[in-house]
């Protein structure tokens, strides 16, 4: 009887508990406390993390080890011999997402707050970067979601639009952007993560300034992009390049460049740059690009890169004394396919096998070679100190695998657009286009701007002499004077290539 009794309270005290909830709580009144509503977001903190998230879609899309840094060998290819098999559509998640879930979807949220409060400057800038973000996505992938796009349950499949109109609904982005820009805004940022303080007596008005700069570069990047297709766009592509040349307000001087700056703090949080973060801890993730590192040291005959030992740092001063399990292909022969690869400053340099030099130790991987990974942690070639913050190669190779604790610390940069981005695609426009200026001479300005760029990033650092950065200049130009218009292209194109690296 004394089982049935507490069987009877229990049951009673359930039941009441459950008739008490439903009458005192009405499920669908209840607001989620960690659910933030608009009505509630600070401006100023959504603009910090738009800046941020506009990092990391351009490290998603274009960063030092993106699909398009393998693609174009500017990192190791490692996912397979075809790029059928070395991708999937999984891989380019991290940039869907980083775009549409991160940076156009905050822009999105912010835009209404910002022009009811005032908010020209953070406003502005959020337009020059969505108009970065849409124009990548239409350069990658083609036809992309747009004006059915940022919906949420409202359409969870949303058309593409036509690239065309995606690239011209980014040139009135920009248009927005510089007009807004140019007004007074109700306050400045708490922070500018890209343009404050860039160089030393900057106000806030200078870094508005630079993000009109920016914006009317980046309108000088899509009009070249889209040189061939102008009358699609329903512009002249040469005239509109004039009008911005005339202008003479382009990226064109180093602390104009538009870059994230990493910082050095390993955690909470971890502000190192990627690159970084990937080789100087206890375990070594990616490779160095073979071609990239032939195309600095071998491809221009006997002047090395001036750029070569700040781009990379030597763990192992030579690879011709490896064995098989440390460097499997340093005992096999090239495949025929390799001779077909010349270079274009001297067609008797091909291209080399497994390694970029042996004998001194620069040691990536191939394009496409999806080899397993050997115990090499310690003796492959690794970020220097640009654009990683890494270590500064002076000729004495050793391990970086002590924690972290190498070199800057991590606190490189993001290259977004720099001076001498600007310089090569005036250059391009001049040659294919004949836009006013020479395109040799921005060639030259452009190779420069970058070895100056590149050589004073850590200043503690030993520079390449004048002559050397001279001997390397030139051996360019005499080949640029002596090819064809193709061939002025394709040398145009590479050291474009070069110094886009990061």
């Amino acid at each position: 009887m004394r089982k049935k009794h507490l069987k009877s309270i229990i049951l009673s005290l359930l039941v009441f508990a459950g008739i008490t909830s439903c009458e005192t709580t009405d499920l669908d009144m209840l607001q989620d406390p960690t659910d933030v509503t608009v009505d509630q977001l600070d401006p100023d903190q959504l603009f910090n993390g738009i800046q941020l998230g506009f990092n990391g879609f351009v490290q998603a899309a274009a960063g030092d080890a993106s699909f398009t840094a393998q693609v174009t060998r500017s990192f190791a290819m490692t996912g397979g011999n075809q790029y059928a098999n070395a991708f999937a559509p999984i891989s380019f998640n991290g940039i869907w997402s980083a775009a549409y879930a991160g940076v156009l979807n905050d822009i999105q949220t912010l835009e209404p707050v910002a022009q009811e409060q005032g908010l020209t400057y953070q406003l502005g800038a959020s337009k020059v970067m969505r108009a970065y973000v849409l124009v990548t996505l239409v350069d990658l992938f083609g036809d992309v979601p747009y004006s059915e796009a940022l919906q949420g349950n409202g359409n969870l499949n949303p058309n593409t639009d036509d690239q065309v109109a995606i690239y011209q609904a980014a040139l009135t982005e920009l248009d927005e952007a510089i007009a807004m820009l140019g007004m007074e805004t109700s306050s400045y940022p708490s922070d500018d993560l890209y343009f404050a303080a860039s160089n030393e007596g900057d106000t806030d008005e200078d870094s508005r300034a630079k993000w009109i700069t920016a914006a009317k570069t980046l309108k000088l990047r899509i009009y070249n992009n889209a040189r061939k297709n102008g009358s699609a766009l329903g512009i002249d592509i040469a005239a509109s390049i004039n009008a911005l040349l005339a202008e003479n307000d382009l990226i064109d001087t180093p602390d104009e460049d538009w870059q994230f700056n990493y910082g050095s703090t390993r955690i909470n949080p971890n502000s190192r740059h990627p690159g970084y973060n990937r080789f100087y801890e206890a375990s070594a993730t990616g490779y160095m690009s073979n071609y990239l590192m032939w195309a600095m040291i071998d491809e221009k005959g006997a002047n090395d890169d001036p750029r070569l030992a700040y781009y990379f740092y030597r763990q192992d001063g030579n690879a011709n004394n490896e064995d098989i399990f440390t460097l499997g292909c340093i005992t096999q022969v090239a495949p025929s396919h390799y001779g077909n690869e010349r270079s274009i400053y001297d067609n008797s340099i091909g291209m080399p096998f497994c390694v970029a030099d042996a004998a001194r130790g620069y040691w990536g991987r191939d394009h496409g070679d999806n080899g397993g990974i050997p115990p090499d942690d310690e003796k492959r070639t690794v970020y220097g100190v640009y654009p990683a913050g890494g270590l500064f190669d002076e000729g004495d190779p050793g391990s970086v695998q002590n924690e972290g604790e190498d070199g800057l610390l991590g606190q490189g940069i993001t290259p977004i657009l720099l001076s001498s981005f600007t310089e090569f695609i005036k250059a391009e426009a001049q040659l294919e286009l004949g836009v006013s200026g020479d395109p040799r001479v921005s060639l030259e300005t452009g190779i420069r701007n970058s070895i100056s760029k590149v050589v004073n990033f850590d200043p503690s650092t030993g520079t390449p002499t004048d002559t050397a950065i001279d001997a390397y200049v030139n051996v360019v130009l005499t080949e640029y004077d002596a090819a064809g218009p193709s061939g002025k292209l394709d040398i145009l194109m590479k050291e474009y290539f070069i110094a886009s690296f990061g």
